[in-house]
């Protein structure tokens, strides 16, 4: 038994289009021949029955290798060789700890988590976990075919990508690819004819000013990975492109909540649960809780057993806090573990960073924290944008109750984020205590 893309792979008609790129292109037929040239050098040149780490940074290299990977009936492990933890994280696919496939099962995939507050985990999705997505995603989606083309702007190391990889061949559509986020580039894949779309929110106001031909075909127009503001959502909107919220994580294989961005939409709502998933905040810390059958098995590790990070029923108690809403909805909150304490009361950056991000001047802001004797942390609020410090500081005076107000005003050139356009809350905290 194959993984649904392996299958898939095998049984589409040879002269489909299945990848397309900036000036190329490439068949069924020519990526079944590409992919099972690759999976014999890699039979030949590694032992059997672990992972297969597939490091490049070509984009178009890794869809191959993940392939490659698969068809043996082996995890694929996609990475970056300009990870940071690089080695820690071979280390983990070399031992084999938690690989799928060892239980007779599809193998699927070994992906990191961003890391954007520390270590990165390396989260185990088995094929079923990810076939289950597909089938939850497709549900709510507008629906994708063999007639489609899927556009995916992330680094395929992402789960964003990734599921998006798997969705689009489960689907016998074409998966178009960009080896880097070019505003103009993506623009002409979507004048070509892109049903679907994958972004995260810092892409969307590149996308929408670039002059280019309208979008042909956009059914939907997909953004996670991070908030969407209210600012970012009307420059998509104002194209009239059909764009979608989604929320999710690398530990239940992309995203288990999905919504349209309406008149009903505000910022923070991420959609309803996909069809089979449960949501629910944790009555003691707000955290939300996730069942269903696309979450990972666990975590790889030299040292930890089988269902670390998970709860005892099965379940995902994730770092997200948020509420649902009467409609079915969830609203996002913020995360738990960047809470920022300042005279007993808990601060939740994402909401203060909401309001401050509707100062004129300002392009992108965020909340860190400076140790104080007194209170505690004192906020920093981090910001770039034409905006002087005490024009930001008069707004949150304006805005913000005392306990939420930033008492420090940092000016940069840009926020520190990663390849995903998360920001990285370590530097963020760094670049706070040097305030």
């Amino acid at each position: 038994m194959s993984p649904a893309p392996v299958a898939a792979l095998a049984g589409a008609p040879a002269a489909a289009p299945a990848l397309a790129w900036p000036g190329g292109a490439m068949s069924y037929g020519e990526l079944r021949q590409r992919v099972a040239s690759l999976a014999q050098r890699t039979a030949a040149s590694s032992p059997p029955g672990g992972p297969v780490a597939v490091v490049t940074r070509s984009r178009l290299d890794t869809v191959l290798g993940v392939l490659a990977a698969l068809r043996l009936g082996r995890a694929a492990m996609p990475l970056d060789p300009g990870r940071p933890d690089l080695e820690r994280c071979l280390a983990l696919a070399e031992t084999g700890v938690m690989a799928p496939g060892a239980d007779g099962q599809p193998a699927g995939l070994l992906v990191p988590t961003s890391g954007t507050t520390g270590d990165a985990r390396v989260a185990v999705l088995p094929a079923a976990a990810l076939d289950a997505h597909v089938t939850a995603s497709a549900k709510t989606l507008p629906s994708l075919g063999p007639q489609d083309r899927w556009l995916v702007c992330l680094p395929m190391t992402s789960i964003g990508a990734l599921a998006a990889l798997w969705r689009t061949l489960s689907a016998g559509a074409c998966l178009a690819l960009l080896e880097r986020f070019d505003a103009q580039e993506a623009r002409k894949l979507m004048a070509e004819g892109a049903s679907h779309v994958s972004v995260v929110p810092a892409m969307l106001p590149a996308l929408a000013e670039c002059p280019a031909a309208p979008a042909q075909g956009l059914r939907c127009l997909l953004s996670g990975g991070g908030t969407l503001s209210t600012d970012v959502a009307a420059a998509a909107l104002a194209a009239q492109w059909p764009l979608w919220n989604a929320w999710g994580m690398t530990e239940t294989a992309s995203h288990v909540a999905a919504g349209p961005v309406d008149e009903h939409w505000q910022e923070g709502i991420v959609g309803r649960p996909l069809a089979g998933v449960q949501l629910a905040a944790d009555a003691g810390c707000g955290r939300i809780r996730i069942a269903g059958p696309m979450l990972m098995s666990g975590y790889a590790s030299t040292d930890a057993a089988p269902g670390k990070g998970l709860q005892a029923d099965g379940s995902l108690l994730c770092d997200d806090l948020g509420e649902m809403l009467q409609d079915g909805r969830l609203r996002i909150l913020g995360r738990a573990d960047e809470v920022i304490v300042t005279g007993g009361v808990n601060i939740h950056p994402e909401a203060v960073e909401q309001v401050l991000a509707h100062c004129e001047g300002v392009d992108e802001v965020a909340l860190s924290g400076r140790p104080d004797a007194r209170w505690g942390m004192l906020l920093v609020a981090i910001y770039a944008g034409r905006a002087t410090p005490a024009e930001l500081e008069s707004w949150a005076r304006a805005q913000l109750p005392s306990a939420s107000r930033p008492r420090s005003f940092v000016h940069v050139e840009r926020l520190p984020r990663n390849a995903m356009g998360k920001l990285l809350r370590n530097e963020l905290r760094q670049i706070g205590l040097e305030a």
